[in-house]
């Protein structure tokens, strides 16, 4: 640990001497290339702060027509200019990418730190034949002339993943975007890993094609209208990385080129810290459910009418909030503060239902459908993104409303059973969710993602395929551990006791000839006539007794 601190600091201390404010390189390109790593230089730099570099390239590779050339800084944004500099040859960002033709003259390049503190940035080559796509050579979007890089753009809900179409060289008027394919690959990083240094690992093995097939996972086209767009579900605090590659139709497997990788936390570092609880009210709200979740779990048959509460809180807190978020724009905080007290409001009404009416089977039947609820939001969590069918709306409620009703049907016909594990398996969620924030896991996204797709404009067009890492298996198994164990406990516990506990009051219609109108005197009175003072001589009637004298 000692001797990498000297390292460092020794590497830090070298570039200042050496290069002071105005630092100057020049790379070599005479690297051999081969067809799966076109990369012919990858180095880390470090600039001072408020500094610039000039970058100079020497004895190219005969072999090269054209180069991408790349920077790539972690959090902090940089400046990159070639020697034009004007608006369309400037690039601010975290990941540049710049194209550069080799002939006539290969372009000399700037690297601009504003911030007040030093950097460390990744810099990188890529060396391409005249028969190669050029990686944005068609664009008609992006400020640069040719931007060989995905551009990235963060919302809170999803991200966006752009590209501008590739030139292939017997297309050079871009006359066709029949003849050029542009697929878009992600892969996530260690979640709630903010280190630059596992940064940097994600970026390098995104670059090369070898790397890139082997780690990233391709997204698939979604949207109709801009087929150069990939929309990906945000999971706060877990890092991605993008990159796009281009291939010509004629020879896909031999003619291709790399765009420059781009990434995102889903969130911001260096504006809100990336903090999964930030305020209070997030705080308090996951508090609530863990209690109320090992209360569900382990005793909520034996307590029915608190289980009915319960769920019906659950279920009016996600109907509520969606139904609000689609007719009000509110901010998140007062979002749930209304969902949470209308939800408090639904609890109260089942509540009611069960104290007056008592039939278990009806009664039960909402914790059925929140099964079958969690089981349509797992199957969406988990499939695969991309499906046409399911980019309908229609096409996909009326699939999710399928197998929630089945779900739900199949488990109240035994009622007794289909409660327990009601309690068991969502009790056992309202553990782990908040546990979910505290570990930096994305299982909390089996519902979120759902809520997403019903009030976020556009969702459909969004590919989930969330990351499924340690800590992500790890809370699974205890969900799985809780609510195995969580069944088996109150399967015990019940042995021996009616299914159901009698309902505390019944509002059924009374006969009319069965209302005793006599005051309660009177009424004991006459029980002690009947019972005690006149006892019964005579023995009662038998099987052979005929009902009429």
């Amino acid at each position: 640990m000692i001797s990498s601190k000297y390292t460092i600091t020794f590497i830090c201390v070298f570039a200042h001497i050496v290069f002071g404010d105005a630092q100057s390189i020049s790379i070599p390109l005479n690297k051999s290339i081969t067809h799966m790593n076109r990369q012919l230089y990858g180095e880390f730099l470090y600039i001072n702060q408020s500094s610039n570099v000039q970058i100079d390239f020497e004895d190219i590779n005969p072999n090269v027509y054209f180069i991408v050339f790349q920077v790539h800084s972690h959090i902090h944004n940089i400046t990159v200019y070639n020697n034009t500099k004007n608006v369309k040859s400037t690039q601010t960002g975290t990941n540049v990418g710049f194209y550069s033709a080799v002939i006539p003259k290969i372009d000399t390049f700037f690297i601009e730190n504003l911030n007040k503190l030093g950097l460390k940035l990744y810099v990188a080559v890529f060396g391409y034949s005249s028969t190669d796509p050029i990686p944005g050579g068609c664009n008609i979007e992006f400020p640069q002339p040719v931007p060989p890089y995905v551009r990235v753009t963060t919302f809170e809900d999803y991200i966006l993943a752009d590209t501008a179409p590739a030139q292939i060289a017997k297309d050079r008027d871009c006359a066709s975007s029949q003849f050029a394919q542009v697929s878009v690959y992600m892969m996530y990083l260690p979640e709630r890993n903010f280190n630059e240094d596992s940064y940097f690992n994600g970026l390098k093995n995104m670059m090369t094609l070898d790397k890139i097939m082997e780690n990233g996972i391709e997204i698939p086209e979604t949207n109709n209208k801009k087929i150069m767009r990939r929309m990906i579900s945000a999971y706060r605090g877990t890092g991605m990385v993008f990159v796009a590659v281009a291939r010509d139709l004629s020879n896909p497997n031999g003619f291709y080129s790399a765009y420059a990788p781009g990434y995102s936390y889903a969130c911001w570092p260096l504006v809100d810290g990336c903090e999964l609880l930030d305020d209070l009210l997030s705080r308090f709200i996951c508090t609530l459910l863990l209690f109320s979740g090992i209360f569900m779990c382990f005793f909520g048959h034996r307590f029915f009418k608190t289980e009915m509460f319960l769920i019906g809180v659950l279920t009016g807190v996600v109907i509520t909030y969606i139904l609000i978020s689609l007719i009000a724009e509110l901010d998140t905080s007062a979002l749930v503060l209304a969902a949470l007290l209308s939800g408090t409001f639904f609890g109260a009404v089942w509540s009611l239902f069960w104290w007056f009416y008592g039939i278990p089977v009806v009664s039960v039947l909402l914790p059925a459908l929140n099964i079958g609820f969690l089981t349509a939001a797992i199957f969406y969590y988990r499939l695969p993104g991309g499906i046409t069918m399911l980019q309908d709306d229609f096409g996909f409620w009326a699939l999710f409303i399928f197998i929630m009703l089945i779900v739900s049907v199949l488990l109240v016909s035994v009622t007794f059973i289909c409660n327990i594990m009601a309690c068991a398996v969502i009790g056992a969620y309202a553990v782990v969710y908040p546990m979910d924030f505290y570990f930096g896991s994305n299982l909390r996204y089996i519902i979120i993602n759902v809520v997403r797709r019903a009030v976020v404009p556009d969702f459909d067009k969004a590919v989930l395929s969330p990351p499924f890492e340690w800590k992500d298996a790890a809370v699974t198994v205890m969900w799985i551990a809780l609510a195995m164990s969580g069944f088996l406990f109150q399967q015990y516990h019940n042995r021996g006791r009616p299914p159901f506990p009698p309902p505390p009051r019944s509002i059924s219609p009374v006969m009319p000839d069965m209302v005793d109108r006599r005051q309660p005197e009177e009424r004991r009175h006459w029980r002690y006539l009947r019972i005690v003072a006149q006892p019964r001589t005579e023995p009662g009637p038998t099987e052979s007794t005929p009902l009429l004298l």
